[in-house]
């Protein structure tokens, strides 16, 4: 029975742990047709036997290790050596190629630390493949400058980062460690054909302002309601504060009638 479904490797064994599986495969592969350092077509000798581990898709919710005894030739023209080919193994990261792609989509949901954990690799490894991953996205992705640019922020690991959106179409184009102005105006200078940007939404923090006016001048700036309303309902909460010691226990009980007596044209401000 073929347990691990990777036609180039054959298990010869198998140990089960209460964390881990631990298989013990050897390739499938035929010999090397020529030497790879020197490409003399075949004078090679085998050169001994070692065994690597490699990390492949957790099995049973288990970590599952690959001890594959991997064979080593030498050439007897340029007395190099080498091991044989493994078709079906990342060796830069010490894991198979299907745990790579498995990965790239798992680091989209989960921590790196949770994902490292789960599959018993170390967590740098993680961080590297996701980062290889996101250089292919981006290469793959044609990026257009919108004509409503979003500038925002979102707190991460106790920061503020810079957020840039496509308001018309509601999706996250980029997000940068920083905020402060010489980081907006280097990011708003590199974007290309800034000349269509018509508007950009943002809220009330000086830098977008200044950083916009200087890069983007023929663009109208419109500020998000979100904290515009914020505000407001923020400075009427202290109206209310500081009169509510002039009222009575009844008329308390009643705040929004007094607040209408104070306040003939106050209506509840909503973000609706």
């Amino acid at each position: 029975m073929d347990l691990l479904n990777l036609p180039n490797l054959k298990v010869k064994d198998m140990k089960e742990f209460e964390d881990d599986y631990r298989f013990l495969v050897v390739p499938t592969a035929p010999s090397p047709s020529h030497c790879p350092k020197c490409g003399t077509v075949p004078n090679l000798y085998k050169h001994g036997t070692k065994e690597q581990l490699f990390f492949d898709l957790p099995m049973h919710a288990k970590r599952v290790g690959l001890t594959i005894k991997r064979q080593r030739y030498k050439c007897r023209e340029c007395e190099g050596t080498f091991f044989e080919e493994l078709h079906d193994i990342d060796e830069s990261r010490s894991v198979t190629v299907r745990l790579v792609d498995w990965i790239q989509q798992a680091s989209l949901e989960k921590t790196f630390t949770s994902i490292a954990y789960d599959i018993g690799v170390d967590e740098k490894t993680v961080r590297n493949i996701f980062n290889d991953y996101v250089v292919e996205l981006e290469a793959e992705t044609e990026f257009r400058t919108p004509r409503w640019l979003g500038l925002d922020e979102v707190h991460l690991l106790k920061n503020y980062r810079f957020v840039v959106t496509d308001v018309e179409n509601r999706s996250v184009i980029y997000i940068l460690r920083k905020r402060n102005k010489s980081v907006v105006i280097d990011y708003l200078s590199k974007l290309q054909d800034i000349d269509k940007v018509e508007l950009v939404a943002m809220d009330m923090w000086r830098p977008y302002k200044d950083a916009v006016n200087m890069v983007i001048p023929h663009a109208k700036i419109v500020i998000d309601k979100f904290h515009f309303v914020k505000l407001a309902n923020e400075s009427l909460e202290k109206i209310r504060k500081a009169n509510r010691q002039k009222v009575s226990a009844k008329e308390r009980s009643n705040e929004g009638g007094v607040l209408l007596t104070l306040f003939p044209h106050y209506y509840p401000i909503t973000q609706n």
